[in-house]
């Protein structure tokens, strides 16, 4: 090699350096992941109710039942929100799929090269 073909590689070592940093994703901070769960939870509070209060609204304006297919689609809503709330903050359904194992079956998928079998 040549001292031209070195300084070529310095100068692609530091182009590819600049490029890593600058495609670096960024790492998010605690309070801003608090408040993206809060938010979530929030909207997966309010996003159902307010949808079955319309649809119970509408079913009650339609078949001339008011109030109670509103009164009943709330109590359904409220129920889903609080359900998709408690989903949100305990981390269910984040990965589909994937559970919690307990420890034997830790233990059985560690010894076993083939959990399938």
């Amino acid at each position: 090699m040549t001292a031209g073909d070195d300084k070529k590689l310095r100068d692609l070592q530091s182009q590819i350096d600049a490029l890593k940093k600058k495609t670096a994703p960024v790492q998010e901070s605690a309070g801003a992941k608090s408040m993206s769960v809060g938010l979530k939870a929030g909207t997966e509070l309010v996003g159902p109710i307010i949808g079955a209060a319309l649809l119970g609204y509408a079913l009650d304006r339609w078949l001339d039942t008011k109030p109670w297919l509103l009164i009943v689609m709330l109590v359904l809503g409220v129920a889903s929100g609080f359900l998709n709330v408690w989903k949100t903050t305990q981390n269910a359904g984040s990965a589909i799929g994937f559970k919690n194992m307990s420890g034997s079956e830790k233990k059985s998928l560690a010894n076993d090269d083939d959990p399938l079998k």
